[in-house]
């Protein structure tokens, strides 16, 4: 994806090396269950109680559970720290999960291209940079205009109010707030363009607002239409005693405890939560009833019958094509199986019609788009699977390109958004779709890296269909590592 809005783009194709950073390739990563876990238990201390902190017995009991001790016991630990704060005890800001969150730059942080930029943008405005245009300046792309003139009002509230362009070293001035390392200044920065009126109380209308400014950044048209309703849910979430206000201090602590991605790659099949307790987070099996799958669709390529393993990457109908073929083979397997077992076998062989060799044991879905709307089409494939695919042969992911990384500050309420509303209605608002979409575009080098440790020595099936940018990169990939592994991948251009 280019530079010019802000974006990380792919791998540079030579690019084996382990990464650090990578993106998690979980369909529902750690992320999400500590901060629904962690929303979970003090709603329901909150419930239970009337107080809206966690109790050490609470605590005690969870570090005391065997299943699960690893996640259960981070949990405890961001439990303890929010007790702490909500009982008046201090927070350092090295406890925060990941410091490198709410960036407001993507880029080079230092002065040179911002000075550069402003330059070149005030050399026919007498040295001045006007509102309208401060968004070129700090390098955020023109979806970002409304987000960047709310930071503009913001960062020249206290020092020059009620101002419509700034001078070089009132840029400056700018600049040193959003592009230092200080975690903590970042914060405010970004809590005061929520709580516009320096008030230390959230309302309805800048919860609406700061989900507009943010829906309309990540071009999430879907989020943007329904910024009232997301509105009225997040008051409720999070004003449980119906004050008319959040308080500031609360939603900081909400960004402090989101902890970063874990980036394990361990590999998880369709999940969701099940309805009941509304504020339940823990993923149970999900199934639903529904007619058989119609096998009467457009045909798939026959290329992927030959691998064992397939790794299907993008949207479109070529991949939706073979995700329906999967599901179909993997019903009438399953029809053999309980036929033989019923001594109706050759009454099943003269209704069948359709391929007999059919291999793939495994197959890993990269849904990838920048539509919201896309995904509605892997919304209809997701009901399928759950339906059809009970022994997890596929394993699906989603990808909302249009989203900026999850580090991004215009992303940052959103992931609020996205995790409280998946743990309290299993619907996640990005994708639509029981999946919640993880944010830009995966690491490929990554994903073929844990794709290559988990198949070693086999063949694996590369299927892409989507825009032609990736595609290179893709094959590239591909070659490398089976040049460099004993995992072999066969790239398949399904575009042409």
């Amino acid at each position: 994806m280019g530079t010019d809005d802000g974006r990380t783009g792919l791998l540079e194709n030579n690019k084996l090396h382990d990464h650090s950073e990578a993106v998690d390739v979980n369909v529902n990563s750690e992320i999400d269950d500590h901060i629904e876990s962690l929303w979970m238990l003090v709603m329901t201390r909150w419930e239970n109680t009337g107080e809206l902190h966690v109790g050490q017995g609470m605590l005690e009991k969870m570090s005391d559970t065997s299943e699960g001790s690893g996640s259960i016991q981070q949990v405890s630990e961001q439990l303890k720290r929010f007790d702490n704060f909500m009982r008046g005890q201090p927070i350092s800001i090295q406890q925060v999960s990941n410091p490198a969150m709410l960036k407001f730059i993507s880029e080079d942080t230092t002065w040179v291209p911002f000075e550069k930029r402003f330059d070149n943008l005030t050399k026919y405005t007498n040295g001045l940079l006007p509102r309208s245009r401060f968004l070129e300046c700090i390098g955020m792309n023109k979806d970002s205009q409304d987000f960047a003139e709310e930071l503009f009002d913001v960062l020249s509230r206290d020092s020059y109010p009620k101002v419509d362009s700034i001078d070089k070293e009132q840029m400056k001035g700018f600049w040193e707030q959003i592009s230092g390392q200080s975690f903590d200044s970042r914060l405010q920065t970004f809590l005061a363009m929520i709580d516009r009126d320096a008030r230390d109380m959230i309302r309805y209308d800048d919860v609406r607002r700061i989900i507009s400014l943010s829906a309309s950044a990540n071009k999430l048209s879907n989020v943007m239409n329904k910024a009232e309703e997301y509105a009225v849910f997040i008051m409720e979430e999070l004003d449980p005693g119906s004050l008319g206000y959040i308080l500031t201090e609360n939603l900081k602590m909400l960004l402090l405890q989101t902890p970063q991605h874990d980036v394990r790659g361990e590999s998880q099949t369709l999940k969701t939560i099940q309805s009941g307790n509304p504020i339940r987070s823990l993923y149970e099996d999900y199934s639903v009833t529904n007619d058989l799958i119609n096998p009467l669709y457009g045909a798939p390529t026959q290329d992927y019958n030959e691998y064992e393993v397939v790794l299907l990457l993008g949207s479109g109908t070529p991949i939706i094509n073979i995700v329906k073929d999967i599901l179909y083979n993997i019903k009438v397997k399953e029809d053999e199986e309980n036929a033989i077992e019923n001594g109706s076998m050759g009454k099943l062989q003269k209704k069948r019609s359709g391929p007999t060799n059919f291999k793939t044991t495994k197959a890993y879905l990269y849904w990838v788009s920048r539509e919201q709307g896309s995904f509605e089409k892997f919304n209809n494939i997701i009901n399928e699977a759950a339906e059809i695919d009970k022994y997890g042969v596929i394993e699906m992911h989603a990808y909302c390109t249009s989203v900026f990384e999850e580090d991004d500050v215009r992303s940052a309420f959103i992931t609020i958004l996205q995790s409280l509303y998946h743990a309290r209605n299993g619907i996640d608002v990005v994708s639509g779709t029981h999946i919640k979409a993880r944010f830009a575009e995966p690491d490929w080098g990554y994903l073929y890296k844990q794709i290559a440790l988990n198949h070693t020595g086999s063949r694996i099936g590369v299927f892409y269909c989507g825009e032609e940018a990736p595609a290179k990169e893709l094959k590239q990939l591909a070659q490398d590592f089976s040049h460099n592994t004993t995992t072999k991948f066969d790239f398949h251009n399904q575009n042409s």
